[in-house]
């Protein structure tokens, strides 16, 4: 293979790897962010007696 065609397709995959792992990191905050609310409308909700 040509040496910069190798480079190019390197340099791609690594950034399709660091965007799939900057996703990731996105959703896994969202959900975490989402169960706190969760459970902080849980916690603090007054219960009708």
């Amino acid at each position: 293979m040509i040496p910069i065609l190798a480079s190019t397709l390197y340099n791609i995959k690594y950034s399709l790897w660091m965007m799939a792992q900057g996703m990731l990191g996105i959703f896994v905050f969202m959900a975490v962010f989402y169960l706190l609310i969760y459970a902080l409308e849980r916690i603090f909700t007054p219960r009708e007696q």
